[in-house]
């Protein structure tokens, strides 16, 4: 992708740009560290608000620039952070492009402010203070270690969870798991000739925290406004990625494809992707964030929430290619050793080869704030009539649709989503919308953008604070 295209794609965890380079060099600088505490990033001088390519002034000296740029980085900082400062012409247009790689020395922070106040974090297209749980796992990435491996001093290391460990693994495997294994696993330690349980012990046994959990749900129509039906699971992890799975499948349809003399029974969704998206939730989720793994079902979508962005220094795009980083070590070992996954780093690519197969949109990804979600889109839910269909393919061939719940009938363009919801919310901030329809923040924002400029939306309030309602509804 050229940086023409990556422009005109927005701004993004890995990607900001400015008309100028701000006066205030704290104001630039925080953004310089949050790319060098996540997945990297590239800092864009000459380009304003609206992804127009201005360039630099013809009047600037562009090596004082550069040089001034790369004395600032160097002082202000802590660690040293690896970066690059070039120019690129696009068009008759100069730019400055400040690269920054990312650092292997976590957390990098802002001197003056010291480590707890002024380490910064990529959150989409947003530079944040790091809170305390983030800061922390930067310092156990910088030591390379997980957190679920880390000592859990708390829960005692008893025979009977061991027992039930090495049964419930054993079944799974086909194999003799035993008390070794698990040790080998990492799932315990030995200090002083006595057990230490990590973290992953009691995540596996559901003794960790009540908030390692899925939440599962189905709402009417397309959010989260009526439920009917709601569970949360608790327990054993394994236990409750089968709850979880089960439960979606109650909640979503049932086809039946005849094939010549044969009838075959096939869910509108294809349940390995399904099953790999819950084991993906609660292998790479963030387990010091105070959040559950959430699935929804609606009307257009089963929706996928797991608490944590992408780990370290892998953007999504790599992610979708087959590239892994692993944040939680030891649970991902374990669930590979007990063949529930079939390799790190595959999973998202399995996900869209079993749509291919089925002939189905794959899923949406997204990366929003502190969260990655992914909406695995419904076929059904385009379909207007609800008595059972039959489609005729090559002869010999017929699908039977089984209807389910409550289908909505027409898919709403994101604007009318918008409009749709800010009338049912009225005073409604634009981190919520962009929840609410699963885009971007900064696609979220051209959209509302537009309807202010339409008239449509009315704005309230000052930019931090700023809130939205249909024009007419509220003064």
């Amino acid at each position: 992708m050229t940086l023409k295209e990556e422009i005109q794609n927005g701004e993004s965890r890995t990607l900001e740009y400015k008309l100028e380079l701000p006066q205030d060099n704290q104001k630039w600088i925080k953004t310089i560290i949050a790319f060098a505490n996540g997945a990297g990033g590239k800092f864009v001088i000459g380009v304003n608000n609206k992804r127009q390519i201005k360039g630099v002034p013809a009047a600037t000296d562009v090596f004082e620039l550069k040089d001034g740029i790369a004395d600032k980085i160097g002082q202000l900082c802590d660690p040293q952070i690896m970066f690059d400062v070039y120019q690129e012409s696009v068009g008759d247009k100069t730019l400055i492009i400040i690269q920054v790689f990312p650092g292997n020395s976590t957390p990098y922070y802002l001197k003056a402010l010291g480590k707890e106040n002024g380490t910064f974090v990529r959150l989409g297209a947003t530079t944040r203070n790091a809170d305390l749980t983030t800061l922390d796992e930067l310092e156990l990435r910088k030591k390379r270690k997980s957190y679920d491996e880390l000592p859990n001093l708390d829960l005692e290391v008893t025979d009977t969870d061991i027992k039930y460990l090495c049964n419930d693994f054993s079944k799974r495997t086909g194999k003799k798991i035993t008390k070794e294994t698990l040790l080998n696993l990492h799932l315990f330690g030995k200090k002083d000739g006595k057990l230490v349980a990590t973290n992953a012990y009691a995540i596996f046994l559901g003794k960790h925290d009540y908030l390692s959990r899925i939440q599962c749900a189905r709402f009417k129509g397309t959010d989260r406004v009526k439920f009917i039906d709601k569970k949360d699971f608790s327990g054993p992890l394994l236990e409750q990625v089968e709850n979880a799975y089960n439960f979606v499948l109650g909640h979503i349809n049932m086809g039946i494809t005849i094939d010549g003399l044969y009838r075959k029974e096939q869910y509108e969704l294809p349940e390995k992707a399904i099953r790999e998206l819950i084991l993906n939730a609660v292998i790479h989720r963030n387990y010091m964030m105070n959040s559950s793994v959430q699935m929804a079902v609606y009307d257009d979508r089963l929706e996928v929430s797991s608490p944590g962005s992408l780990y370290g220094t892998l953007t999504l795009a790599e992610a979708l290619a087959g590239r892994s980083s692993i944040r939680n070590k030891v649970i991902a070992e374990v669930c590979d050793k007990l063949d529930v996954i079939e390799g790190w780093g595959t999973g998202l690519k399995r996900i869209i080869a079993s749509c291919n197969e089925m002939g189905i949109a794959p899923p949406e990804f997204l990366e929003i704030g502190d969260l990655f979600r992914i909406n695995f889109y419904r076929p059904s839910y385009a379909k207007s009539d609800d008595k059972a269909t039959i489609n005729s393919k090559n002869g010999d061939k017929a699908t039977i649709n089984i209807k389910g719940d409550d289908k909505a009938t027409i898919n709403m363009s994101y604007q009318e989503k918008i409009m749709t919801y800010v009338a049912e919310h009225p005073h409604v901030k634009t981190q919520d919308i962009a929840l609410h329809i699963g885009l971007k923040l900064t696609r979220t924002k051209e959209y509302i953008y537009q309807l202010v400029e339409e008239e449509k939306l009315v704005p309230f309030g000052s930019n931090r604070n700023r809130t939205y309602s249909v024009k007419g509804q509220d003064k």
